[in-house]
């Protein structure tokens, strides 16, 4: 009882604003993703790492749990990423914190699922597939990005990471690069992409029917989609 006691003691208390317990509801969280914050800031506060398998130990869930709720609350802008440091990442709740000074709510998330939406989870998807683990939250940060921020396209998105794989680059930075060259030389389509492929190659293609010579046959460019990789 002694021991139990002072290991009481020592663990320390956490304190949360009350406004945000009465308000956690208008800004889209649920009781999870509550008690997630409170973990994080824990952790945290106390200087140490908040490591999604740690804090899924303690909430008894699966580490993917964790992760997926983590990119949730980036996904709804109530959270950031501010980078990896030796321990790890670090998360920041600032957003939240705004959101609530500012009585914005935002709206609870829904078993409808948008067109982009749905894009998003198969370029996850399609990322998870070829690195052979899921994202950390960090890289579901970067993909957000890529989204909300540089607007590329999904299919560009699907083919830059077929690209990134037969140069056995698997990297986001090296993903993110070549959209930014293709998007600096107006390349907005996979089409386009193939097309100055081949210009490279020496392949030549006239205006008009773009036929390709000298053999004059004219070039095979796939169509992709996301549901091709």
């Amino acid at each position: 009882m002694e021991q139990r006691l002072q290991d009481f003691l020592q663990a320390g208390q956490t304190s949360i604003e009350n406004d945000l317990l009465i308000h956690y509801r208008d800004l889209g969280l649920d009781n999870d993703d509550l008690v997630l914050f409170l973990e994080v800031n824990r952790l945290q506060q106390q200087g140490d790492q908040a490591d999604p398998a740690v804090v899924a130990r303690i909430m008894k869930v699966t580490e993917k749990t964790v992760i997926e709720r983590l990119t949730s609350l980036v996904d709804r802008g109530l959270m950031q990423i501010t980078g990896q440091g030796r321990q790890g990442e670090s998360y920041d709740f600032l957003p939240l914190y705004n959101r609530l000074l500012e009585g914005k709510g935002v709206r609870p998330a829904t078993t409808v699922v948008s067109v982009g939406e749905k894009s998003r989870r198969e370029v996850v998807r399609i990322l998870q597939g070829e690195f052979g683990r899921d994202l950390s939250p960090l890289e579901m940060q970067t993909v957000s990005q890529w989204f909300d921020q540089d607007h590329f396209d999904p299919n560009m998105m699907a083919l830059a990471i077929q690209e990134a794989v037969a140069n056995n680059a698997r990297s986001l930075r090296y993903i993110e690069a070549i959209l930014v060259n293709w998007q600096r030389d107006n390349l907005t389509s996979p089409q386009a992409v193939q097309i100055s492929k081949e210009k490279r190659r020496g392949v030549v293609y006239q205006a008009k029917g773009n036929e390709a010579s000298p053999k004059g046959q004219q070039p095979s460019v796939p169509t992709f989609k996301l549901d091709d990789f």
